[in-house]
């Protein structure tokens, strides 16, 4: 009887895939970190203290530390200024956020600087998946904090997701997109008279030699690539109308889209960022954070985009995926094929939802080869990629060679 021989060589994949995140990689996202800064100073100032003007050094420790979304980053910073004030005078605590801001300001006290990397640190060594940073620094300060603080806090960190509800994230808000492009897109006037930080100061770190080289790479039956970010974003483009109706009719700004009409890639590449998660989201009737990356559930819904261009599509088939273990939609494509998967991050939450989708896709049947591209010149922020991927790049521009070559 003949032995039955069974091939145990990996297949060629049949497919490559690339997912490229935004701000770090794509983009120079100066508009974000001066609105990071002035947004923290805003605040400090409602509460009479100097300016902190939080330094470029501590944005790349927060980033490196998985506080890659400026949401967390800035209520963390403005908590930890509060609690340093409450732990200082407890009897300045008043009902409400503004109240309290007003007391300690007219108590005239000058407290000490926080040590804001010390607290993005902290986060990291707590941080999980399924709970976004600043519920994790919330949970953190209720640990060294009197009781009595907690619905302070929790106004600040309970939900920065929730754009006019969160204080932080108004103000934030407000300097990314502008004050007019703040009212149209919230259907609220914004609480400052501002122009957009974005696009007054975000800058592309992508080359003009590699966008017509990876928008022809793309363009191949067997290759795709999709701007893959935690930027606010508009719903999907591709949206029907009977998957439309009901739909929150604001709310979703587009500051991706701004980065994607920087690069000149907007008509080229599928974008898969917080609005289209969002809309994923509100349909399925759970909360964005769930979704969002470090979630695996947008890194699904990339590759699905990059694999198909159809934006809806693939969302749909990233949930169906990730909480039935089906594949459908364009995902359903790949059922018993070989599959090349290729991040390029600059944080490690991305690279980890990339990974943990990579995983889904293993245990659905896809046989998946999965490279992280780490792409950060911050040494703190090369130190943490470093320990998720060996490939660490000061820029995209070298490493996108390398991948479109192979």
């Amino acid at each position: 009887m003949t032995p039955i021989v069974h091939n145990t060589t990996p297949k060629v994949p049949a497919r490559t895939l690339i997912l490229l995140d935004v701000d770090g990689v794509l983009v120079h996202p100066l508009g974000y970190k001066e609105a990071l800064r002035a947004t923290v100073d805003h605040f400090a100032a409602q509460m009479g203290q100097p300016a902190p003007r939080v330094t470029y050094d501590e944005i790349a420790v927060f980033e490196a530390c998985g506080l890659t979304n400026e949401w967390d980053s800035v209520a963390m910073c403005v908590s930890e200024l509060l609690l340093s004030a409450l732990t200082l005078r407890p009897d300045l605590r008043r009902e409400t956020l503004q109240a309290t801001f007003e007391a300690i300001r007219a108590a005239d006290l000058r407290l000490p600087r926080p040590h804001f990397a010390a607290a993005a640190r902290a986060i990291a060594r707590a941080q999980t998946d399924s709970v976004h940073p600043a519920r994790v620094h919330l949970q953190l300060l209720s640990q060294r904090t009197d009781p009595a603080n907690l619905p302070l806090l929790e106004t600040l960190l309970g939900n920065v997701y929730d754009v006019l509800g969160a204080p932080t994230t108004r103000v934030f808000q407000a300097h990314t997109l502008g004050s007019e492009r703040f009212a149209t897109t919230y259907g609220h006037p914004a609480p400052l008279t501002l122009e957009s930080y974005l696009a007054q100061r975000d800058r592309p770190l992508l080359s003009a030699e590699s966008r017509a080289r990876l928008l022809s790479w793309a363009a191949r039956p067997e290759n795709g690539a999709v701007v893959y970010t935690a930027r606010p974003s508009l719903p999907p483009a591709d949206l029907p109308a009977h998957l439309s109706a009901g739909a929150p009719p604001s709310g979703y700004a587009p500051e991706a889209e701004l980065a994607a009409e920087l690069l000149n890639v907007a008509r080229e590449l599928p974008l898969i960022g917080q609005g289209r998660v969002g809309w994923l989201a509100w349909h399925k009737k759970r909360d964005t954070a769930h979704y969002i990356k470090p979630s695996p559930v947008q890194a699904l819904a990339a590759l699905g985009a990059a694999l198909s261009g159809s934006e809806t599509e693939a969302l749909l088939a990233a949930a169906t995926l990730a909480e039935e273990g089906r594949l459908s939609g364009p995902l359903a494509e790949l059922r018993g094929q070989a599959l090349r998967v290729v991040v390029f991050e600059d944080s490690t939450g991305g690279i980890r939802a990339t990974k943990r989708a990579a995983e889904l896709l293993r245990g659905a049947g896809v046989q998946v080869h999965f490279e992280a591209v780490g792409v950060s010149p911050h040494a703190d922020k090369r130190a943490a990629l470093a320990e998720l991927t060996p490939h660490v790049l000061d820029e995209i521009n070298v490493g996108l060679a390398r991948v479109l070559s192979n």
